[in-house]
């Protein structure tokens, strides 16, 4: 079962550990570069599949990405730092991991468009973690 957050009332996910979906406008261009690659995000919305099965879980996490100031160690940490960008909800599975299966389910939709490389440089199966609704 997926939960719809609105914005950042994220508080009751403390201690919870899960697969997460973040809801990003994007109102202007954002460049991103990835293995010395640049991707352009054009204005619009997008969906960002990822889970927090470590220390902190869900809690820790999904706060990290509401932050606009932080180091950049993630794909999604490029765009969820840029002024350009606002997360407008967030979408919780507490299921098993299955970031895999939940970004397999967008890349099977004609209403989305991966975004090839972006999201999933821990994976080895998926092109992507991150979706342009078209």
């Amino acid at each position: 079962m997926i939960h719809i957050l609105p914005g950042p009332i994220i508080n009751f996910t403390v201690g919870l550990k899960g697969t997460y979906i973040l809801f990003i406008r994007i109102t202007s261009e954002i460049v991103l570069e990835i293995r010395r690659k640049e991707i352009k995000l054009k204005p619009g919305y997008y969906f960002y599949v990822g889970s927090a099965f470590g220390a902190g879980g869900l809690s820790s996490r999904l706060h990290r990405h509401m932050r606009k100031t932080k180091k950049n160690h993630w794909h999604i940490d490029q765009i969820t730092i840029s002024k350009f960008s606002e997360i407008e909800g967030i979408g919780i599975s507490r299921e098993n991991k299955n970031e895999c299966q939940i970004a397999s389910k967008f890349a099977s939709m004609d209403e989305f468009q991966q975004i090839r490389g972006v999201g999933n440089s821990d994976c080895k199966s998926c092109p992507s973690h991150f979706f342009l609704l078209k």
